[in-house]
């Protein structure tokens, strides 16, 4: 007994009494409109998770990951180029909002450990939904690069254009293509318009 209180006392001197977590501010862009949607798309991304985190079904739960995680690589990209922010309003306003209302939904009725008609129908109509919106969560991440990959585009065309002119290119340069031909006149045809009433 005295040494259990002599370790305790011991221990209780050299372990703090609790230990605090310091908060991690969110990573603020400069741009105001940019960092509330940001901490929107946050708050949302977490309420998702934890009413993910308490669904049974293996496969829904999966799709939902697949559709934070997506989720996660669009906010990324909004942190990165914050002028993008505007055209993601619907997202963050209705989208994702909508899918935490599902999420939760569906971790409720399945939490009811009922299979009555209308919980089932529910369920299946939400698990659905998932798939459209992970394609359609997919196509705005898409869209949110086509800017970039239009730069990229331009970029490797000018590229090329520079080293066919060097002659360090076996592709002909777009400025010494030569240009397309028209379309030679067929028979009586002088290459005028004629209308035909």
């Amino acid at each position: 007994l005295v040494l259990s209180l002599a370790v305790f006392f011991l221990l209780k001197k050299c372990i703090p009494p609790t230990v605090t977590y310091e908060k991690i501010p969110p990573v603020e862009t400069g741009d105001t409109e940019a960092d509330a949607l940001l901490r929107t798309g946050e708050e949302q991304l977490a309420a998702i998770a934890a009413a993910a985190s308490s669904i049974e079904n293996a496969g829904v739960r999966e799709k939902l990951e697949g559709l934070q995680t997506t989720c996660r690589r669009i906010l990324d990209y909004v942190q990165g180029h914050p002028k993008s922010a505007p055209g993601l309003r619907k997202f963050m306003n209705y989208y994702l909002p909508t899918l935490k209302k599902l999420t939760e939904t569906y971790a409720l009725m399945e939490s009811q450990k009922v299979d009555g008609e209308n919980i089932t129908a529910s369920l299946a109509r939400i698990d659905q939904m998932l798939d459209t919106m992970d394609a359609a969560f997919e196509k705005q991440l898409d869209a949110l690069f086509g800017d970039t990959a239009l730069d990229v585009d331009t970029d490797i065309t000018v590229m090329e254009g520079m080293l066919a002119q060097e002659g360090l290119s076996d592709s002909p340069s777009p400025t010494t293509q030569p240009a397309p031909q028209p379309a030679a006149p067929r028979d009586g045809d002088d290459g005028s318009i004629h209308l035909t009433l």
